[in-house]
């Protein structure tokens, strides 16, 4: 057979569509662009105020943890001070109202309320808060224990969204 009358030789190649460009953009993918951005926002502004409304927390157990050096040295200047910062913690979570006026059983009270420790300040380390003025030696086991009731009890606090 000649090609002229060949049909299949008068055939055109294949012509194949333009590949899909990626711009423009569909709607859809606009909205997930938008969704993403502003789950990245708010996640950044949560994570944010999360952080400095636990900023007094990170100062309290830094200021905790400088007082270590005065515990072995004086014992009852460490009381004192540490009795302060737990003061001082608590006026910046609680009223002022609730907080300032308080001392000793009250005092000791108060924070096994406002904490998880089952009245380990009325019943156990914590009582020399109260009465370190009054005994005549103040242990290191005392003050150990003590300083681990508090950080427990700072690590705890949070404050209310006002």
């Amino acid at each position: 057979m000649p090609e002229s009358q060949d049909p299949l030789a008068q055939l055109r190649d294949i012509h194949l569509p333009e590949a899909v460009g990626l711009w423009p953009l569909a709607p859809g993918w606009w909205v997930l662009i938008a969704l993403v951005i502003g789950a990245i926002v708010a996640g950044t502004i949560y994570l944010r105020h999360r952080h400095q409304s636990n900023a007094f927390k990170r100062q309290a157990i830094n200021q905790l943890h400088a007082l270590e050096a005065i515990r072995e040295q004086d014992g009852l200047a460490y009381v004192q001070q540490l009795n302060a910062l737990l003061k001082q913690t608590a006026l910046s979570v609680h009223p002022r109202a609730d907080v300032a006026g308080l001392s000793g059983q009250q005092w000791l009270q108060y924070l096994d309320q406002h904490g998880d420790q089952q009245n380990n300040f009325v019943n156990g380390a914590g009582q020399c808060l109260a009465d370190a003025p009054y005994r005549p030696q103040l242990e290191s086991q005392q003050l150990v224990a003590l300083q681990q009731l508090a950080e427990q009890w700072i690590k705890q606090q949070t404050r209310k969204r006002s």
